[in-house]
Formats: structure tokens, C-alpha cells, sequence
């Protein structure tokens, strides 16, 4: 399914994204966990729990513990800001991937996604 939050993201989306919840951490971005809100094989969106100042030239480590996943281990990707808002105390973040160790874990983890949304299809009788 894909995901718009509050039209805050406008970019244009190469992949479908998938609602999913987790924990981002990223400590060169914030000291606190932030939450992983939805996640494509090209990127995903997270928020922090308070108000911060992002380089979008930057790129940062991510490590995602993701909540349907069957491994413990979190998903590691290097991710660059695209977009960056503020509101109501926090800071959401619309990221793309540039390279994951783990980017056959996040296929399979994508292709896991995509199977349980159309799971949830009616079936035509």
C-alpha cells in the first residue's frame, strides 16, 4: 500500500512504499531512537521525537530493527536526506537508499511487504 503522511511528501516515488514500524537508529542524526513510518527498496520515510537540524548533503548510517521481521538483526542501510519537515515537536525525514550491506535482506523483507498487502486482496468469485 502505498503512503502519503498528511501530504507532507510531495517527491516523486520510484517504488511503492510499505507502512511499517520500527526502530531507527542513527546516532550521527540524533542521540535518541527514531520510528521508522514506511520503507521501499529505494527509501522510507522516519521521524525523531523532537525538532533537529538535517544536512541533506549528508549521508547517514541506519540501522532499522523492523517490527515484521523474521530476524533480530536490523536492516543496515546508508541513506541520504531528500526532504526534511518539522511539526508538532518532531522531525520527519523522506530518505533514499544509496547502499545497504543488507540489501538482499531488505529485498526479501520488501517482497514479504508486497506478499501480505496482496494477501488482504478480496478474492474474485
Amino acid at each position: 500500500m502505498s503512503y502519503n503522511y498528511n501530504n507532507m511528501n510531495e517527491e516523486n516515488r520510484q517504488d511503492t512504499r510499505y507502512v511499517e514500524i520500527g526502530r531507527v537508529v542513527a546516532p550521527e542524526i540524533c542521540a535518541l531512537n527514531g520510528i521508522l513510518d514506511d520503507i521501499s527498496l529505494t527509501g522510507c520515510k522516519i521521524h525523531f521525537p523532537c525538532i533537529l537540524d538535517v544536512n541533506l548533503d549528508n549521508e547517514y548510517n541506519l540501522k532499522i530493527s523492523l517490527s515484521r521481521s523474521p530476524e533480530d538483526t536490523p536492516l543496515q542501510l546508508l541513506c541520504k536526506p531528500i526532504w526534511v519537515k518539522q511539526g508538532a515537536g518532531d522531525t520527519y525525514i523522506g530518505m533514499q537508499n544509496l547502499y545497504s550491506p543488507d540489501e538482499s535482506r531488505l529485498k526479501d523483507f520488501i517482497d514479504f511487504l508486497e506478499q501480505l498487502s496482496t494477501d488482504d486482496l478480496p478474492d474474485i468469485v
